[in-house]
């Protein structure tokens, strides 16, 4: 049985934030703070609320595969239960709950922004706006199995862009996980996986659930694909688990 992975995505923009801010602590306010511009502190905030929710929603017993996260959603849970799950702030390191219950993952992408929490021992997530890249972006990152996979993809009708966007949202979901065995320094090239997740024929809008293999480790996830954004949010399955 693979570890639950829930995931929301949140409007980030300073509205957002304002009406979010009575659901942070006092230091992280701070953290937030810290960022230089206005849209980095609207993110950071929304992005650390989204992932509170998803602690408090798996506690109670509701798992959320991916929810597009609203203020009526948020009253779902005291504002209290909020405060008492505080994340930590970047510090060198990734952000994290400061008790340590869960494992979680925060990303953005202009005024969007993701969480991803598990009860497995890591987890990543990554959102991306969709957007055209110069032919050397697929050189730089990506390995030849990769683009055969993007090609073949773009053969079958799906848009290169978005395409593109999602393999590079994987990659950096995996990479965030801090669970690949990596080289000291690294390019993402080292980080080759097969592309679509499970062979599948991805075209927006999608939302799949995949296994996959990289760098010899397996693991389990969900993938988002619109015309607008990819999301990609990944977790490391046990050995035992992934034998079955």
């Amino acid at each position: 049985m693979t570890p639950p992975l829930a995931i929301a995505i949140v409007r980030a923009d300073e509205a957002a934030a304002a009406r979010l801010d009575p659901y942070l602590t006092a230091g992280e306010r701070r953290v937030c703070a810290g960022q230089r511009a206005a849209a980095r502190r609207a993110q950071s905030a929304c992005a650390r609320v989204a992932a509170k929710w998803l602690r408090l929603e798996l506690a109670a017993g509701r798992g959320a595969p991916l929810v597009s996260l609203d203020a009526a959603a948020l009253e779902a849970h005291p504002r209290a239960d909020y405060l008492a799950c505080a994340i930590t702030g970047p510090g060198g390191g990734p952000p994290r709950f400061e008790d340590g219950a869960l494992a979680l993952s925060l990303s953005h992408a202009g005024d969007l922004a993701a969480a991803a929490v598990t009860t497995a021992r890591a987890v990543g997530v990554d959102v991306e706006r969709v957007e055209a890249r110069a032919a050397a972006f697929a050189d730089e990152h990506f390995t030849p199995r990769e683009r055969d996979g993007l090609a073949r993809g773009a053969a079958a009708g799906a848009p290169r862009a978005a395409l593109e966007t999602l393999l590079w949202s994987a990659k950096e979901a995996l990479y965030k996980t801090g669970a690949l065995d990596l080289p000291a320094r690294f390019s993402f090239r080292d980080i080759d996986v097969a592309f679509p997740p499970g062979g599948a024929r991805l075209a927006p809008p999608s939302v799949r659930a995949f296994a996959l293999t990289a760098r010899g480790g397996q693991f389990f996830g969900r993938a988002v694909l619109t015309g607008a954004f990819a999301l990609v949010a990944t977790v490391p399955v046990p050995p035992a688990i992934a034998l079955g």
